[in-house]
């Protein structure tokens, strides 16, 4: 066992031969009661040993809900934490490193993990981050933060200041998170001014939010954001009608908030499920949007604005997303729908666009059904939001951008879900043996090395260029360079050009409206 020492206490945590590992450790106080919907305060201070050996709890979620009988790869990808302790008290994280005496030095990697918001925790099998220190001598941390209707429901405008900040206080714990980070990694062997912030998904979303958000700067110093899909900030509008929905949900009125204090976390979460249940299969189990909020207050504008402005333009971004993002969630009903439904569904996202969008997919692809054009449609949705953003943080930006696609395809289930959302997590983390989706194919462990590879390299100099790699160019708008993902690795010019560039012209709402 291994003891360090801590702002707020010594931490014990475990030793494996080669990688210490403390685990549940405080980096925020307690968020229920009054301090529900409040940002985080600071950890706690204990006299004594704390033990560190064992993942704190997920925030209060369900999971149940969001794993569709119809999608049974969420359940081959995700362990859902049912038997995991859940509690609103949740604000933890987890370090794992090579080594906690010498030159504080190494890289420090920080995970923010996936779920929409509303969904995820630390303890997923697949983000243990031991083997990615091994392989890299570098600091890699995992963090809680509180999730959905805990950490998004957006009251200010409604309760007004003492709810000011009830809409972001979620991305405000990851903030916190980053300066617990700043204070004490040293003396776990990381290097404060060297930190890389990297999440997937919702994850990928908050890391771009993060750039755009003044209170964040100078707490990390490179970015990397996997499949950050529509997760462009949610309108403060927007936010407050969903606010509205559950409130009524609950039969409580504006003028008596108060009474959420009371409330456990399962009846909240329960009303905002039951609120969106008619909004359709596609956000995520029939729910409302949750996310970060542009509040005017934490988050002013959108990230792709924001880095239009400048915001983060110092910072070096990693960016990308996977082919086939959107079989995740919707592959088996996306191949019940003939021409017709297809056209309809196009028609409700798209607008005037769709035909044009149709056109071009199909020539694409002549073989390809009506539900798999959907599908790649929608998946490209996804992508290019994160596109846009990459160009944005060039036009103003002083610091390189590096773009990939994920084209790797998960062999389950004769491959029908292909590169699917979240299926490169365990290759950035090199833990595909605890992600039954990955398959066991021999090839698998090499394409983890390249990605980890091109991760470490990154977090230590912000350039993922290794040895394993052909030469990976930073991106520019001219040819597009791109790093495709695969068994054999390679850069491709403006990969799915003449996809991309018919979906240029669709304002990013639309893009937003079904994206992950």
């Amino acid at each position: 066992m291994t003891t360090v020492a801590t702002a707020n206490g010594q931490v014990r945590g475990t030793f494996d031969g080669d990688v210490h590992a403390f685990k549940g450790v405080p980096f925020g106080g307690p968020t229920g009661g009054r301090a529900r919907f409040q940002p985080p305060s600071p950890a706690p201070t204990w006299t004594g040993v704390r033990d560190c050996q064992e993942y704190g709890p997920a925030c209060p979620q369900a999971p149940t809900a969001l794993r569709p009988d119809d999608a049974p790869v969420l359940v081959a990808l995700f362990d859902a934490p049912i038997h995991h302790p859940q509690s609103e008290d949740c604000l933890t994280l987890n370090v794992w490193t090579p080594g906690v005496v010498g030159p504080a030095n190494r890289p420090v990697i920080v995970h923010v993990h996936a779920g929409a918001f509303q969904f995820g925790w630390t303890a997923w099998n697949m983000y243990d981050g031991s083997a990615l220190a091994r392989a890299g001598d570098a600091v890699v941390v995992s963090l809680t933060y509180r999730l959905g209707v805990l950490g998004f429901l957006h009251l200010a405008e409604l309760g007004g200041d003492e709810f000011a900040h009830s809409g972001n206080v979620g991305v405000l714990d990851i903030i916190a998170a980053l300066r617990w980070i700043r204070e004490n990694i040293a003396a776990f062997g990381g290097d404060p001014d060297n930190v890389t912030l990297l999440g997937e998904s919702a994850g990928g979303g908050a890391v771009i939010t993060l750039m755009a958000m003044p209170e964040a700067t100078g707490l990390f110093h490179r970015a990397v954001s996997v499949s950050a899909g529509g997760a462009q900030g949610v309108p403060a509008g927007q936010a407050t009608e969903t606010a509205q929905a559950v409130l009524k949900e609950l039969g409580v009125e504006p003028d008596n908030l108060s009474a959420l204090y009371q409330m456990s976390p399962g009846r909240l979460i329960r009303a905002h499920l039951m609120a969106g249940a008619s909004r359709g299969p596609f956000t995520m189990g029939g729910t409302f949007r949750f996310g970060p909020v542009i509040d005017g207050c934490h988050l002013l504008e959108s990230p792709i604005e924001a880095a239009a402005h400048g915001a983060a333009a110092d910072v070096p971004l990693l960016i990308g997303s996977a082919k086939d993002e959107m079989t995740l969630l919707a592959a088996d009903l996306a191949h019940q729908l003939n021409e017709v439904g297809v056209r309809e569904i196009l028609g409700a996202m798209l607008g005037d666009h769709a035909e044009p969008v149709f056109e071009t997919f199909s020539r694409g692809r002549p073989l390809a059904t009506p539900g798999e054009l959907l599908l790649a449609i929608w998946s490209d949705c996804t992508r290019i939001p994160s596109l846009r953003l990459a160009e944005s943080h060039l036009a103003t930006g002083t610091a390189p951008v590096y773009c990939y696609l994920f084209t790797w395809e998960s062999p389950i289930e004769g491959g029908k879900y292909g590169s699917t959302h979240i299926l490169d997590a365990p290759f950035w983390f090199r833990t595909v043996d605890a992600a039954p989706i990955t398959g066991n194919a021999p090839e698998r462990y090499q394409l983890a090395d390249r990605m980890s590879g091109a991760l470490l390299a990154f977090a230590r100099s912000g350039d993922p260029n290794h040895p394993g790699l052909p030469h990976w160019p930073a991106y520019q708008v001219g040819d597009r360079p791109t790093m495709v993902w695969n068994t054999v690795c390679e850069v491709s010019t403006d990969p799915f050009g003449q996809e991309r560039a018919v979906l240029e012209p669709v304002p990013l709402r639309r893009l937003s409206a079904r994206g992950l």
